[in-house]
């Protein structure tokens, strides 16, 4: 019920989500909006539109664009400035990925990152998981202490993704070691409460050692700095090279702006589909 009530909440902001948001309401409007809105639940199909901010251009800026004989983005209404934005989202974009990413080494730095990030990985699963799945097998108070909490986590996980329960039999000649030299319990013959708890174990000894003692060993933190600048420079060019452009292009009066003005509207039409299928 709450998430039926929320759902509706957020599809009425949308669908109000305007300039004249603030706008004295008028009531015959107000009643067109929720119809237009019930109407698109009973469809089945996303309220949510990616509507992006209007930003209003100074006199001095658009008598500029006047002159040189493009439109006004102040006067546009609003699928006009939709497509517009949508135009600079996509310059933005192709610059972002393609001349920009190689000219600001992005791509260069992307291999280091994932180097680092999977050798962290590794380390934190041999070590921080390892003792975690030693102490989860105990055949002791700490043992089932350690499958509680395991067995917490991982109940989280399961409700908030819908997972289920990925059991793997380990060969007899390990598990005789564990059970009889090291006198650990043998996962293979655990009840689905204790498997989790020791699964949520091995994954909470994981992160924490790839969070904290791994990031630092292997050098993630400095990796990930570095690569957040390039990240960033990158995007200020793109934004202000390709997004640039594609706002010149868009706000030209033949059919090149026509033709980037729809290819804007395209892109974030292709959006609203991935918020449509996320949301199903």
């Amino acid at each position: 019920m709450k998430l039926r009530i929320t759902n509706a909440v957020l599809g009425l902001i949308c669908c109000f989500s305007t300039t004249d948001a603030f706008a004295p309401i008028n009531r015959h409007v107000l009643n067109q909006k929720i119809s237009v809105f019930l109407k698109t639940r009973s469809n089945g199909s996303s309220a949510l539109r990616v509507n992006l901010p209007r930003l209003d251009l100074p006199d001095a800026v658009t008598d500029k664009l006047t002159d040189f004989d493009l439109k006004n983005p102040n006067a546009m209404n609003e699928e006009e400035y939709r497509s517009y934005a949508g135009a600079a989202v996509a310059g933005t974009l192709l610059f972002f990925l393609l001349p920009g990413a190689l000219l600001s080494g992005v791509y260069s730095d992307l291999g280091s990152v994932t180097i680092a990030i999977v050798v962290d990985f590794l380390l934190s699963a041999l070590i921080g998981g390892g003792v975690l799945i030693y102490l989860s097998l105990r055949n002791d108070s700490i043992g089932e202490q350690v499958r509680e909490n395991g067995f917490k986590l991982f109940s989280v996980v399961k409700n908030a993704t819908g997972i289920k329960t990925f059991r793997y039999n380990i060969p007899d000649t390990i598990t005789g070691v564990m059970t009889g030299q090291l006198d650990l319990l043998n996962p293979n013959s655990m009840d689905e409460k204790d498997y989790d708890g020791y699964s949520g174990a091995a994954v909470a000894g994981t992160l924490a050692f790839f969070l904290l003692p791994g990031a630092i060993a292997t050098g993630v933190p400095e990796i990930l700095g570095g690569f957040a600048g390039l990240f960033i420079v990158n995007f200020l060019f793109s934004a202000l090279i390709g997004g640039g452009l594609s706002i010149y292009l868009s706000l030209r009066n033949d059919d090149i702006g026509a033709t980037v003005n729809q290819a804007g509207a395209k892109l974030l039409d292709a959006v609203d589909d991935v918020i449509g299928d996320v949301k199903k």
